[in-house]
């Protein structure tokens, strides 16, 4: 049974303290409440960086006649979790930097028990701030934010005691529930989703297979939802040229540090030289960002998500199917959540006509065609490819697939790192 929402609100897993935060903070039992002991070593983070646009809702409960000042709140790129006691700040810098981003009101703002400071933040850098109720104001535009950012406060002043409140999200505990809750409110407006080249519709059996997802996740809905870190799902429609594959994460655990491994697989056989693992360093992403796997004329493929920072993956020897005497080796995607991607949508394929399936890559060298083709190069033998040593093509053409293409020779296919010039006597 599909999962129902009819709320629009933004999909969200719990929001709590951080477990890591000053020595003078207690926290609850189920670390929503936070109460000061004593003032400085003070500050607090949440438990998982909040989304663009996500109301972060801080209630205070009790407030000091000793002390006096200011609650601090703002965002931080840095992870909490990679603080010790040791190197945990005891204070939120005085001033912004890139890892900080501390807001100041422009006017004291009236702090009173029982009330609700609201905090949220748009991808385009705008921060906003509601301390009584009576609506957002921007109080810092900084660069648009690609990274993971969490909220942070200094309950260093009147404040003593605050608790964190979700009333203006839709929590959902259970990641299955999140992706088919997200799953239909992404796909909400389907009639220009169903107008796009890339999508598919309903997936016919078989056409992925599934491995170590959750059993509730229907292929109906092209939704894969992890359940062990060896959760997988492969695409079982061979690659060819010009072919593109879109995925959407509906689902994330921001507890880890990569996002997911991409390999292909030959023949149903994995190596290391089509394995990429995705991590921040890579590229960012987030939750409803569509990836997008393209493959190029050259047997290239490349990723990107939403569209920006198309980057190279790894390159695959389509030119062995270009002979149709020569029995075709199958190239599939496979995609692994062994890392904060959770939940992922198949949004659809662009399945190539024949002519952009044949398209070949611009010929390189002097017979590079005929080389793939032919398995023998028409301006002679004297070239020697490196690492393999075969002698199956001319040395300008061999010098034109260094770093670009496989081997020719059928039963090698191997990278070509280099190629010497032999002379004949």
């Amino acid at each position: 049974m599909a999962f129902q929402t009819k709320s629009n609100k933004p999909i969200a897993e719990p929001l709590h303290f951080h477990t890591v935060h000053g020595d003078q903070i207690r926290l609850s039992d189920n670390n929503s409440r936070a109460t000061r002991d004593r003032l400085n070593n003070t500050l607090l983070f949440t438990n998982r960086p909040i989304l663009a646009n996500e109301i972060v809702e801080l209630y205070i409960e009790e407030l000091s006649t000793e002390f006096y000042g200011l609650i601090r709140i703002g965002l931080t790129t840095i992870d909490p979790g990679s603080f010790t006691q040791q190197t945990l700040p005891k204070t939120m810098p005085a001033s912004d930097n890139r890892d900080w981003f501390v807001p100041s009101p422009r006017s004291p703002p009236n702090i009173m028990k029982n009330k609700t400071i609201y905090l949220k933040y748009t991808t385009e850098g705008d921060i906003l701030i509601d301390y009584d109720g009576t609506g957002f104001i921007k109080y810092l535009t900084v660069p648009p934010i690609t990274k993971d950012i969490w909220c942070a406060l200094d309950l260093n002043g009147v404040v003593a005691q605050i608790r964190l409140t979700q009333s203006e999200v839709n929590v959902l505990a259970n990641s299955v529930d999140r992706a088919r809750a997200r799953y239909l409110q992404y796909t909400n407006n389907r009639k220009k989703e169903n107008a796009s080249i890339y999508y598919s519709g309903e997936l016919a059996p078989g056409f992925v297979t599934m491995s170590d997802c959750d059993e509730n996740s229907e292929i109906s809905e092209n939704i894969a939802v992890k359940k062990k870190s060896t959760a997988a799902i492969v695409i079982n429609e061979m690659l060819k040229r010009s072919m593109c594959i879109v995925l959407q994460i509906i689902d994330m655990d921001h507890t880890l540090s990569t996002y997911l491994t991409i390999r292909c697989l030959t023949e149903g056989r994995t190596s290391n030289e089509h394995t990429k693992l995705i991590d921040n360093t890579f590229d960012y992403v987030t939750l409803g960002d569509e990836i997008g796997l393209r493959v190029l004329p050259d047997g290239c493929i490349t990723f990107s998500c939403d569209n920006r920072h198309v980057k190279p993956l790894f390159n695959i020897d389509l030119t062995v199917n270009d002979n149709p005497a020569v029995q075709q080796t199958s190239y599939n995607l496979e995609f692994i959540m062994n890392g904060r991607v959770t939940g992922l949508r198949l949004v659809g394929i662009y399945r190539p006509t024949e002519a952009e399936a044949r398209t070949l890559p611009p010929a390189i060298g002097g017979g590079c065609q005929a080389t793939v083709i032919h398995r023998i190069c028409p301006y002679g033998l004297s070239g020697l490819l490196l690492p393999c040593k075969h002698l199956c093509v001319c040395y300008e053409c061999g010098k034109a697939l260094i770093d670009r293409h496989s081997c020719p020779n059928i039963k090698c296919r191997k990278p070509v790192k280099g190629c010497i010039k032999v002379y004949k006597d």
